[in-house]
């Protein structure tokens, strides 16, 4: 699914035109970036956390010349931490419908044993 195919779930779902679907999405994004530059942690309880993992800066090695050393700097590097409704949804297979209520699981049909 990309971004557009996101924007037009979220209009349909929600009623709303897709302009505004797309707007409300930048807009959660642009939000995360902005928390994230400032040093924060964004967690959307059962979904995830988004936070900044800082990097030293080290030696390494120059994968074209490997008996010479490179300095790499310092680096941040954005991540993702599942949270664990998220998880559950994905290794069970289940279907996760998110509501007013916070999430709920739907198990999967019983498979068919042709009686």
């Amino acid at each position: 699914m990309n971004k557009l195919e996101l924007t037009e779930i979220l209009a349909a779902r929600l009623g709303i035109t897709h302009s505004e679907a797309e707007r409300m999405l930048n807009t959660f994004i642009n939000i995360v970036y902005e928390q994230l530059r400032a040093g924060e942690k964004v967690n959307i309880s059962g979904f995830g956390q988004f936070s900044v993992s800082h990097r030293a800066p080290r030696i390494g090695v120059n994968p074209r010349q490997p008996n010479q050393k490179i300095q790499i700097p310092e680096l941040n590097t954005p991540k993702f931490k599942a949270g664990e409704a998220f998880k559950a949804a994905v290794k069970l297979r289940k279907t996760t419908v998110i509501n007013d209520a916070g999430p709920t699981h739907t198990p999967p049909p019983a498979p068919s044993i042709g009686i």
